[in-house]
């Protein structure tokens, strides 16, 4: 028996072009666009297809320097002659454009200032606050981030304006007030108010240059940390006295992450106050991983003993002490090694050791130490062919290696090779230019220890890999 058939045949083209198919997958293209950095890149890939037009659209509208853009969907927008700063509605606002500005006000989850050069009037805000529907309770109902920077000095810095655009859903504020104004004071503290009465911040950051700013604002970031004590992790500020009652409740936050304080005019207080203030913070905040600790003057007789406590936080990954009255010992690096043991970032910026101190480190420290910075001097009786009984295994970069005088070169070269494997990348400033230009031309070896082609950072920076 014969039998006949139609065997038909699907030409699919090249492996080439069947690999494309991948970018028909969502998940691939957000992954793709979110390294794409230009608001114009983005809008020309939500023009290529349907595919990638709603992915394209959410990471365009993820992050906003203002609500411009938001507000024009509402209707046309004017400026002023001699404020072209600010932009008010120059007719009234249609009832069809709230359900575009609903659609597109979702898919904000993260407004920042830094680059902001057109803000609204506080006419246009309270406009649209007043008539937008009972279907729109907020205005970025999805917002979960803010980074703001209040200065008197910029245009579009009004600090009130983000009273009516924060959500339920916000859980990360960073504000920094730069300058001497009372006014932004004022409205920092209307501000933090508002986020005391939050359901769940977990990152309150607040920065200021100006020293009576942070004395006025304690009161209410008192009543945030009250409010916010069981969700927050991350927390920034600067701090005048070590009996503040911020710094008791900062001490007893059972779930911070995340610790940078910078400590000011503290210089009355002795020692062992400070040791006691680490003492409740190593004691009650036993889920820190990152502290940065700045203390521009510190008290007499001021030593790593202030900041031994902390050494009892085993999950400690990344340490920051920029304490420039500080008094470091060999045995408190010993301590430090001993007691971190998932420490991943070690800074001491400020804090001068010798360069055989590294040696020091390489051996107490743990495995999990990726990255070093710290200010050197070179042991005059250093030998470089010294002992060196356990050498880094993993550490990625040394930065900001001080060095004294261009005769050292050669002998942290020789040291360094001997402590690090090959692909550790080692910053060093130098004091001298003249050696600088010396080790910046092509092929340059230091007798034949480092070969590496080198990166000028900077006039005073040379970065390589070793």
């Amino acid at each position: 028996m014969y039998s006949t058939g139609i065997i038909k045949t699907v030409w699919r083209g090249p492996p080439a072009f069947r690999s494309l198919e991948a970018l028909k997958v969502p998940e691939i293209v957000n992954m793709v666009m979110s390294f794409l950095e230009s608001d114009g890149d983005l809008f020309n890939s939500s023009l290529v297809c349907k595919t990638w037009s709603p992915v394209a659209l959410n990471n365009l509208w993820r992050s906003l320097t203002s609500v411009v853009p938001l507000f024009m969907l509402l209707g046309e927008m004017g400026v002023h002659d001699w404020d072209r700063s600010s932009l008010f509605f120059t007719d009234a606002i249609l009832a069809a454009n709230w359900t575009q500005f609903e659609r597109y006000s979702r898919k904000v989850r993260r407004i920042a200032n830094e680059h902001c050069t057109q803000d609204v009037e506080p006419g246009a805000l309270i406009q649209v606050i007043n008539n937008r529907p009972a279907s729109i309770p907020y205005i970025f109902p999805r917002l979960t981030e803010i980074e703001w920077i209040e200065d008197p000095h910029r245009p579009n810095s009004r600090l009130l304006h983000l009273v009516p655009l924060m959500s339920p859903t916000l859980t990360s504020f960073d504000l920094t007030i730069d300058g001497e104004d009372s006014r932004s004071v004022t409205g920092a503290r209307v501000v933090l108010r508002h986020l005391a009465l939050l359901p769940g911040l977990k990152l309150q950051h607040l920065r200021t240059n100006w020293l009576d700013s942070s004395k006025w604002l304690t009161a209410a970031v008192c009543e945030v940390l009250r409010c916010q004590s069981e969700s927050l992790q991350s927390f920034a500020y600067q701090v005048f006295d070590l009996d503040e009652p911020l710094l008791q409740s900062v001490s007893r936050l059972p779930n911070l992450v995340d610790l940078q304080l910078k400590f000011s005019g503290v210089g009355h207080h002795t020692s062992e106050e400070f040791h006691d203030f680490n003492e409740t913070l190593a004691a009650h905040c036993t889920s820190l991983e990152e502290i940065r600790f700045c203390v521009t003057f510190g008290p007499r007789d001021f030593g790593f003993y202030c900041f031994r406590p902390l050494t009892k936080l085993e999950g400690l990954k990344k340490i920051c002490l920029e304490c420039p009255d500080m008094e470091l010992l060999e045995k408190d690096i010993v301590l430090m090694g001993e007691g971190w043991r998932s420490l991943v970032k070690l800074e001491l910026p400020q804090s001068w050791i010798p360069l055989s101190w590294f040696v020091t480190i390489a051996e107490h420290f743990p495995p999990t130490l990726q990255e070093i910075y710290v200010e050197i001097t070179v042991d005059e009786d250093l030998d470089s062919e010294c002992a060196i009984p356990k050498p880094f295994t993993d550490l990625k970069r040394i930065s900001c290696l001080r060095i004294a005088t261009p005769q050292a070169l050669p002998t942290i070269g020789t040291i360094m090779k001997r402590l690090v494997t090959p692909g550790t990348t080692v910053e060093c400033a130098m004091w001298m230019l003249q050696p600088l230009q010396k080790l910046t031309a092509n092929s340059v070896k230091w007798k034949g220890v480092w070969e590496a082609e080198r990166n000028l950072r900077s006039p005073s920076l040379e970065s390589m890999s070793v």
